[in-house]
């Protein structure tokens, strides 16, 4: 198999020094990253709903306390930063960059500074556990949080863990900087498009809500306008792309993928939305320092972290390990690669295994999912062991991949992940989602998936390890 190594390593219990990670906010352009596999929104969004989930009343603007500091700073002159922490829609040059030009255009006295802190496909059960690095150590003045369309099957499915993420991510925000402003705002999938023209709020912008009402936070739907737009035959809310953004006869062509805005017509209607409540706000101007209080959750989210698996983890079998020195060599990783990851284990043996031993209630390993990934195993305790396939149809180039496992009972835990002998069939998985009669990338260029690797990176978790993780101590 090709690789760009350091070093081979076969051993168990290795121990390396890191260096620290690059910001994620020193990039000036969106991220391109995917965290774990695209979600298939037209199936989430029809997921069985846990009972209990009220719908909240649809609104474009709940106001609530307001973004009282953010306006009195950018009033006065004063120097802000503004986060924008989200999946792919807020990544993309789209609503975020539009409504970043509203504040400069509105306040030119102000030095504003935009961190794209999002990354494709994420959700709030990724956000909380990369919120540290990626969001509260540039002290941000205001964060838009936006992971309605990524949280759908989480809110649907545990929506107890989606309320205690998104608790998480404001309370380490607050904990460290309590004059900063959070706005969570909402998008949509056609998915959602009758549930939202019925009046009432998507499952995941109903389960948020209880978060923005509990931190008395502001929240900002920014699909009504679609909404009404389709109700009222002036908007398609999906269709091909075309030159003028429109249909032959004239309706706005909102998305081309019933999810993802197109570039400029469907993000400058959710930029609008943004820029109209933004005005409604901008009166309130007087500074307060926002209170945590007692957490709704009874589990520990604002303590969620990322950790290096070096020195945290045991790894058997054979890996190779890639670092910053393979330089050029690794730029197939993507660009932003070694941001995210200083070091990274990779093996394409069978049965090359990495263990952790911790207590607590999360734990997750982070990687890289491309053309050459494979099938792994996860083993919890003495439970059965559960096969994950790690390659999906959105594996054509490599990407970010890391979310937490279910959550446990609050006590003392071992899990191994394995790289297993059996193989994905990557030219049907590709083949499931391709438009008919178009050349899928497996079929133009299928030396690129013959190898099959497993990689790890670091380890995310709500707890503390145990013993150097799994030392078998």
């Amino acid at each position: 198999m090709e690789m760009c190594l350091l070093g081979r390593v076969v051993a168990c219990g290795l121990m390396f020094p890191i260096a620290g990670a690059a910001l994620l906010a020193a990039d000036t352009g969106p991220s391109t990253q995917i965290t774990q596999q695209e979600r298939d929104y037209a199936r989430q969004a029809s997921a069985p709903v846990k009972a209990g989930t009220d719908l909240v009343d649809a609104k474009e603007l709940r106001i609530r306390g307001g973004l009282p500091n953010v306006f009195a700073k950018l009033q006065s002159g004063q120097a802000v930063t503004i986060a924008y922490f989200g999946g792919s829609i807020t990544a993309h040059n789209g609503w975020r960059p539009m409504t970043f030009k509203w504040f400069q255009d509105q306040f030119p006295n102000a030095k504003i500074t935009m961190i794209p802190a999002s990354v494709g496909g994420t959700g709030s059960l990724v956000g909380v556990f990369r919120a540290d690095k990626d969001l509260v150590a540039v002290k941000p003045d205001l964060v838009f949080i936006e992971f309605a369309v990524n949280d759908g099957g989480d809110a649907r499915g545990k929506p107890d863990e989606v309320i205690g993420a998104m608790e998480g991510i404001v309370r380490k925000l607050w904990r460290d900087k309590n004059d900063t402003d959070v706005c969570i705002v909402y998008t949509m999938g056609a998915g959602e498009l009758p549930i939202l023209s019925k009046g009432k709020f998507q499952v995941a912008a109903s389960v948020h809500e209880k978060v923005a009402e509990r931190y008395n936070i502001p929240s900002i739907h920014m699909g009504m306008e679609v909404t009404r737009l389709s109700n009222e035959g002036k908007l398609v809310f999906t269709a091909p792309a075309t030159a003028s953004g429109k249909t032959e006869d004239g309706k706005i062509i909102f998305s081309n993928d019933a999810v993802h805005p197109t570039i400029p017509t469907g993000h400058a209607l959710y930029a609008d939305a943004v820029m109209r409540s933004m005005e409604q706000m901008r009166g309130m101007a007087k500074p307060a320092l926002h209170e945590l209080g007692k957490p709704m959750s009874g589990i520990r989210w604002e303590e969620a972290k990322t950790i290096p698996a070096d020195g945290n983890a045991v790894f058997t079998g054979t890996w190779d390990k890639v670092t910053a020195k393979d330089g050029p060599a690794c730029f197939r990783f993507g660009k932003r690669f070694y941001e995210w990851f200083p070091f990274l284990y990779r093996t394409s043996v069978p049965g090359s295994a990495v263990t952790v031993k911790f207590k607590g209630t999360h734990i997750g390993i982070k990687g890289m999912t491309g053309p050459d990934s494979t099938m792994i195993s996860v083993k919890v305790d003495d439970q059965p062991a559960v096969k994950q396939c790690q390659f999906s149809v959105y594996a054509a180039s490599y990407a970010y991949i890391g979310g937490p496992l279910p959550a446990m009972a609050d006590g003392l835990h071992t899990v191994t992940w394995t790289m297993l002998e059996e193989k994905p069939d990557k030219g049907k998985i590709l083949a499931s989602r391709a438009r008919a009669g178009v050349v899928t990338d497996f079929q133009a260029h299928p030396e690129k998936y013959k190898d099959h690797t497993f990689s790890v990176g670091q380890i995310i978790l709500i707890g503390e390890m145990v013993d150097g993780g799994a030392t078998g101590k």
